[in-house]
């Protein structure tokens, strides 16, 4: 998904800061969207700002600039936004992105009206496929935008011992889901090397993954990190958002929180390809709702 930002005011996108009225949100969108929007829950707070923008001027005159909506704040009958641009992109000239102007979603009235829509389209894949933004945005490690902000189809969890066959997994996954669906640490390493990390992995694992995998074994529990990430795991379990885990097992080891009538998948028992399969299944569910 991405956000799209139409006003009428000239120059504005040179500020740092713009305010729209409630009544232009989610106008243009579709009824998937409108449906999952229509109430201005933390949560999808949250959400709209994991998604890329595309910050546009009514007419065809302008250029367009794409970034990211760092914070918004209700006031009364309007919505405050603070935003950043992609520096790694230049603006990008309105005639440029008229041929895909349907791909995107981007209806032509919506050229003159003053609104801000939600787009169920992949921003980044389509202006590359035009050749209007360089291939790392389109590619898992290029992934953009802040790690908290982001939002993962699925995030796995486990011990640096299942790493080779974990990375193996991951690959398949990520062949059937759009590139920056999926959270797994070395795609993340700059960002990852930080203090107070483990309040990154918490926000990434509770809040910011419709699934999370989580790679059981003796060498689980014993791991600093994965006692962090097991944390939010455990608090998912809690909230009973069943739906958001995954066990797979690699041995029988006690693991403190899990139990004998919880299910998994036995790692000895399917290839790299079953379990990739399995994973994507679990993510085509959640989409359903």
């Amino acid at each position: 998904m991405y956000n799209l930002l139409v006003t009428a005011r000239a120059g504005v996108w040179d500020l740092p800061a713009y305010e729209y009225d409630k009544s232009r949100f989610l106008e243009y969108s579709n009824d998937k969207e409108k449906a999952l929007f229509k109430n201005f829950t933390a949560e999808n707070i949250e959400l709209l700002k994991s998604f890329p923008c595309l910050f546009a001027y009514e007419g065809t005159d302008d250029d367009v600039r794409v970034g990211y909506i760092r914070s918004i704040k209700e006031r009364g009958p309007t919505l405050f936004i603070e935003y950043e641009f992609e520096q790694d992109i230049e603006p990008i000239a309105f005639s440029s992105l008229e041929p895909i102007l349907n791909l995107l979603d981007y209806r032509k009235s919506e050229t003159y009206r003053t609104h801000w829509a939600v787009k169920d389209e992949d921003l980044f894949e389509r202006l590359h496929s035009a050749g209007l933004i360089d291939p790392k945005f389109v590619r898992p490690e290029g992934n953009t935008g802040k790690l908290e902000e982001l939002r993962f189809k699925a995030a796995f969890s486990f011990p640096g011992e299942l790493r080779d066959r974990v990375s193996e997994i991951v690959a398949l996954v990520k062949d059937e889901l759009p590139s920056g669906a999926v959270f797994y640490d070395d795609d993340f390493t700059a960002q990852l090397a930080r203090p107070n990390l483990d309040n990154l992995l918490q926000t990434v694992y509770l809040n910011n993954s419709d699934l999370v995998v989580v790679f059981l074994s003796k060498d689980y529990e014993k791991k600093m990190w994965c006692g962090i990430e097991w944390r939010a795991v455990r608090e998912i379990i809690n909230n009973k958002s069943d739906h958001s885990l995954m066990f797979v097992r690699s041995d029988d080891s006690d693991i403190p929180g899990v139990f004998a009538h919880d299910g998994y998948i036995d790692v000895n028992r399917f290839n790299d390809k079953q379990i990739a399969d399995f994973v994507v299944e679990r993510i085509r569910l959640n989409e359903q709702g």
